[in-house]
């Protein structure tokens, strides 16, 4: 069971297993490092040693431009760590297989950060690879209630990960983007995951908030920036990562006068 400070045993290398479809030949191919694929496929891109930002794409019925998605991979000594799924099973299951072939190892535990398709859309396959996946139980009982799978309630609102010698923070700042959304932090790159709790450098919107807290959400990116005051690198749940000026960013939006306005349809994602 996970508790608030974890160090994980070295387990054995798994196979990956593909879930509940029918899986086209290039998805079993190895996907170069840091290219883009075609779209609504896979990136990877290097943000820090050893950490690597999960880029995956979603197209809405009548939007030309799929929306992109972020999460993360930590490579750690005994294996890889992934903090939130891609959008889907497929795109997931490309994640993985990147993860085998291009740093040789296997996903030994995932974290997802709230309950929203971006973030879990691909949980059912990383159960069936059995890949222990957490949440916090607040989004576990949310998650219950959609068709993504439902993981592991064992993350408190403070907790560490150990692998090897990576450190990782899970912290809950309060609610904001969703009554549920936990950031992560990696200190010996500093490295932040603010999640969809921050936006990113070329959002101008706040995006969907029909689960949103517009009063507190400001009050938990402050909370984020004072906790994290060496972040060199931080990573949103969507959109281009840069800074800690994507945490201010984050606060202008959520005082422009638009903001009461914006619904999932007209303020994705």
């Amino acid at each position: 069971m996970l508790v608030s400070s974890l160090r994980l045993p070295v387990w054995p290398r798994l196979r990956l297993v593909a879930l509940l479809i029918s899986l086209p030949s290039w998805l079993l191919a190895s996907p170069p490092t840091g290219t883009k694929l075609n779209t609504l496929h896979l990136r990877v891109r290097s943000v820090a040693p050893g950490v690597f930002v999960h880029t995956s794409y979603h197209r809405y019925p009548g939007s030309p431009t799929p929306v992109s998605s972020n999460g993360l991979i930590i490579s750690t000594k005994t294996g890889a760590l992934l903090i939130d799924t891609a959008w889907d099973p497929a795109q997931t299951m490309e994640l993985l297989r990147w993860v085998a072939d291009s740093l040789h190892q296997h996903v030994r535990l995932a974290v997802v950060t709230h309950a929203h398709e971006d973030r879990m859309g691909g949980v059912a396959v990383l159960q069936a690879n059995h890949i222990k996946v957490y949440s916090t139980p607040l989004t576990a009982k949310r998650a219950a209630s959609l068709s993504y799978g439902t993981p592991t309630p064992a993350i408190k609102p403070y907790t560490v990960i150990r692998a090897g010698r990576t450190r990782l923070e899970l912290f809950f700042p309060g609610p904001g983007h969703a009554p549920d959304n936990l950031v992560a932090w990696l200190p010996q790159q500093r490295v932040l995951f603010g999640g969809c709790l921050v936006k990113g450098a070329d959002a101008t919107t706040l995006g969907n908030i029909d689960d949103a807290d517009l009063k507190q959400w400001p009050v938990a990116v402050r909370t984020v920036a004072a906790r994290y005051p060496k972040a060199a690198v931080v990573v949103p749940g969507h959109g281009q990562w840069g800074g800690s000026e994507l945490l201010a960013h984050t606060l202008e939006l959520l005082h422009a006068p638009s903001t009461k306005s914006q619904t999932a349809l007209n303020g994705r994602p």
